[in-house]
């Protein structure tokens, strides 16, 4: 896979890639796939399963700098989310606590808009700061 690419769908989508997400300061949060959706027995072509991280960075995260980072929120996120926030997926890394199977079911999931990752950094990088 070469970094950085805009995704269309979730075809491309692997656990552990990584988008920025600027903040109004400056800095960057993070936010990380960890997994596609199957719903009624097909993977969902525009939601995905995606964390927040607990990281802030004055630079744009890399793969070295996010390990070990926890999940602070995890939900069904639209694709649109990554363009809406930082664009590009930017990397890929491992983490500790990626779910078990890289396709999770739909059932009891809560869907985040596509806001919602930048306002939760914006919450934890910026206002907490």
């Amino acid at each position: 896979m070469n970094y950085p690419f805009t995704p269309k769908s979730t075809s491309y989508l692997e656990p552990g890639q990584f988008w920025a997400v600027p903040l109004s300061n400056g800095n960057y949060g993070c936010g990380v796939v960890l997994a596609k959706l199957i719903s009624s027995g097909k993977i969902e072509s525009r939601l995905f399963l995606g964390a927040l991280i607990d990281w802030c960075g004055t630079e744009e995260p890399t793969p070295e700098n996010i390990i070990g980072s926890s999940f602070l929120k995890t939900g069904a996120v639209h694709i649109k989310a990554i363009h809406t926030t930082g664009g590009n997926i930017i990397g890929k890394t491992e983490f500790s606590n990626l779910p078990q199977s890289p396709e999770e079911y739909t059932d009891s999931i809560v869907t985040m808009g596509y806001g919602v990752i930048e306002k939760m950094a914006e919450n934890s990088c910026v206002k907490n700061s």
